[in-house]
């Protein structure tokens, strides 16, 4: 990220989190190609009508607010087909949480389509991977990546028309990560277990706990194409939305979990971030505290580690010389 990119980056996060900015210094075409690529779109639109931003002239401010129109309509889309997933699922005996945007956009963002996405995604158990796939099949979906890359992905997709014959995408996991290090790290049956109901997707859906929550946004932050998008925005404040939603007592149940999972220096790392740019309210020392004792964990190595590392370490995670040779012929195969 070159200097003025890193400004224009620390302007609309300043800009997000609802302080008052100038965008007078930026030429528009890259404020808005930015916001885009930071998934922020919707939410600088709202901070411009509610007059916490200057600086963009009135056919940028018109695009923005086009943009985020459209963005609305697909989230309109997007939670009546997750809603009837849900139901076909629900009515077959197959649990499932969601994952990712959608909760977090209809649990801590005011209005849905402030957190933009552009597909849902679904944790179901592995033991109900067939069965899963099977029924969405039956039931009009077209199923892609089952089957392939065993090793290197645990997820597969299925996606179906949905509202004026736009597609609804799903992403279905059946681990929690596709970096090995991390598919053990939350299991299916513990989330489960302690879910959380998201009534306005209707009576079948649910989402993990919030503490879980926090815990898999800082990973996925991180795991996400191998620490590729670590600094996008929309991740950023997705974290500092749930780590405020916890307060106090949440955060010190969620410090000794992070600890636990081997988790706690990719946590601090994505807590100190917030802290310093939304200005997240994080009790004294907590980051010290998740850090202490902490530089040791595997995942630690990760926070900044190239793609290569990352396809190291997920190798080295495998137990079998078996298993780390497929692995590395599905990442050769591409």
């Amino acid at each position: 990220m070159s200097n003025i990119e890193h400004t224009l980056w620390l302007a609309l996060a300043q800009a997000i989190s609802g302080k008052k900015t100038g965008l007078q210094h930026f030429n528009a075409e890259t404020i808005l190609t930015a916001a885009s690529a930071n998934g922020i779109i919707p939410l600088l639109e709202q901070r411009v009508s509610q007059g916490q931003i200057t600086g963009l002239g009135e056919a940028s401010c018109a695009q923005l607010k086009n943009s985020a129109k459209a963005l609305a309509s697909n989230d309109l889309m997007l939670n009546h087909a997750t809603r009837e997933t849900l139901n076909l699922l629900g009515r077959n005996n197959i649990p499932a949480l969601l994952l990712k945007g959608t909760p977090l956009s209809l649990l801590y963002y005011g209005q849905s389509y402030l957190r933009p996405r552009c597909d849902t995604d679904l944790y179901i158990s592995e033991r109900d991977l067939e069965a899963t796939a099977r029924l969405l099949s039956e039931n009009g979906y077209d199923i892609t990546g089952l089957g392939h890359r065993k090793l290197s992905s645990k997820q597969f997709g299925a996606s179906r028309s949905a509202m004026q014959q736009v597609r609804a995408h799903f992403d279905i996991h059946w681990n929690l990560s596709n970096r090995v290090m991390f598919r053990s790290t939350l299991p299916f049956d513990d989330c489960y277990e302690s879910r959380q109901p998201l009534p306005a997707l209707g009576s079948m859906a649910a989402t993990l706990c919030t503490i879980d929550l926090l815990l898999h946004a800082c990973i996925h932050r991180i795991a996400h194409g191998r620490n590729t998008e670590r600094n996008r925005l929309i991740w950023l404040y997705d974290i500092h939305l749930l780590a405020e939603a916890l307060g106090d007592t949440g955060l010190e149940i969620f410090l000794q979990k992070a600890k636990q999972k081997n988790v706690a220096m990719l946590c601090a790392d994505a807590l100190a971030t917030c802290r310093d740019i939304f200005g997240t309210a994080i009790p004294e020392n907590f980051i010290a505290r998740l850090k202490a004792g902490a530089g040791k964990e595997p995942s630690a190595r990760l926070i900044e580690a190239s793609k290569l590392r990352w396809a190291w370490e997920d190798m080295r995670s495998l137990e079998s010389m078996a298993e780390k040779i497929a692995f590395a012929r599905e990442l050769l195969s591409g």
